[in-house]
């Protein structure tokens, strides 16, 4: 019997138990049995349900993903800065990379850039169009931010560009990032 079959026995069980009939026999359980109890039925339903769950994604158990991204230390030390200049995207997917686990929530690339707004290593500066951008101020340039011009489908843009310096910077500050999104 495979793993997945006697999960779908005991999901059979905990029904029948939830129902009041012994799984065994197939008869009523009778009124006076503990098994009988309102509450034992519940808890039978709610099992019967978790192992719905499991039985529906191959005997996996899967966890919910947390409600705030968070990395390790050892994951952290996995993570390489690229030696090019890069964008915050391709930041983040550097350390996405390193995590390596599909079920853990991606790091959003406005905590990172909030955060900077915030320590005065970027600013919100308004463009001809009125659209906010951020830009790296004179300190953020100390730290390796740098901006290029980039043509787009709608033109020329600004775009803010990481060097392996502000990469690491920003790596040996992410958990003081990640705890100033709280």
């Amino acid at each position: 019997m495979t793993e997945l079959e006697i999960m779908q026995r005991a999901k059979m069980y905990m029904e029948k138990l939830a129902q009041g009939i012994d799984p065994i026999s197939d008869q009523e359980i009778p009124e006076d049995s503990v098994l009988n109890n309102v509450r034992l039925a519940r808890c039978f339903f709610y099992v019967s349900g978790v192992l719905d769950q499991v039985i529906a994604n191959g005997g996996r158990v899967v966890s919910t993903p947390p409600k705030d991204f968070f990395i390790t230390d050892e994951e952290l030390r996995r993570v390489n800065p690229s030696q090019e200049p890069i964008r915050i995207t391709q930041f983040v997917d550097l350390i996405m990379n390193a995590i390596n686990d599909p079920d853990r929530k991606r790091l959003k690339t406005t905590t990172i850039t909030s955060w900077l707004i915030e320590k005065g290593f970027m600013s919100k500066q308004a463009d001809a169009d009125g659209k906010n951008k951020r830009l790296p101020t004179a300190t953020g340039e100390q730290i390796g931010l740098t901006v290029k011009l980039r043509e787009g489908q709608y033109g020329t843009y600004q775009a803010v560009y990481y060097s392996e310096e502000a990469q690491r910077f920003l790596l040996d500050h992410l958990q003081e990032i990640l705890q100033s999104e709280k």
